[in-house]
């Protein structure tokens, strides 16, 4: 009786710190990048100077959905057809910064649009690949992303041309606390896959294949979730 007692309060122990992690993850994924902020106002600054009033439009317009999209009216939850349009808005306002060194397309798959996922987990992964990958290369980066149904699960995969990483840095990177570029906020590739996997289980999260001066690509497994089932 006393180790059933025992089991009993150890469960109660791992649900609690599995609250507590929930809610930590929440209000990590509701932070707002300041470092992506500044740089877009100072981009739209950049523009005004230039009286170039069509772009300033048009980048303030994708910024406020971007906002808007991210803040999801204090949901947890959101459809894949807006997270895909979030993660646009955001390609769209970086494209304004790097001009033609970034390149980038999207496939996706519109039997899926309807599916529900925890919001804010496919943006940091294209953040992480433009940072990490293209930012500090020389010739042109481009990023694919693919969003496509895989039996009951859905899969996201973010490749990039960039400059690739060792074995060893990709386990990092799933261990990292925080963000995953130090000192510029953001939420970490390892805040996104806690967070899959306290919500769906250990079966599903984050993996991630690279090699030096090739790029890499960073995939996630979800199930099909509908309605508030998240």
């Amino acid at each position: 009786k006393m180790l059933d007692q025992i089991e009993q309060l150890m469960e109660a122990v791992k649900t609690e710190e599995q609250n507590v992690r929930r809610y930590e993850l929440r209000a990590l994924s509701a932070q707002i990048n300041p470092h992506f902020l500044y740089n877009t106002l100072d981009t739209i600054v950049w523009m005004a100077e230039f009286n170039d009033s069509k772009r300033v439009v048009e980048v303030t317009k994708s910024l406020a959905q971007y906002f808007r999209l991210a803040l999801n009216q204090g949901h947890e939850q959101i459809s894949l057809r807006d997270e895909i349009d979030h993660v646009r808005q955001y390609l769209f306002i970086q494209k304004q910064r790097y001009g033609d060194k970034l390149q980038y397309e999207i496939e996706e798959d519109e039997s899926i649009a309807d599916y529900k996922l925890p919001k804010l987990v496919l943006q940091p992964l294209v953040e992480n690949a433009i940072y990490h990958g293209i930012d500090r290369m020389v010739d042109q980066g481009f990023i694919t992303i693919r969003i496509f149904p895989d039996g009951e699960d859905i899969v996201f995969q973010v490749e990039d041309n960039g400059i690739g990483m060792t074995e060893e840095q990709c386990s990092q990177f799933l261990k990292q606390e925080g963000s995953d570029r130090q000192g510029l906020g953001g939420i970490g590739i390892k805040n996104v896959n806690d967070r899959i996997k306290i919500y769906f289980g250990e079966k599903y999260g984050i993996s991630i294949e690279s090699e030096l001066d090739e790029g890499t690509c960073v995939t996630i497994r979800m199930p099909k979730v509908k309605g508030d089932e998240v």
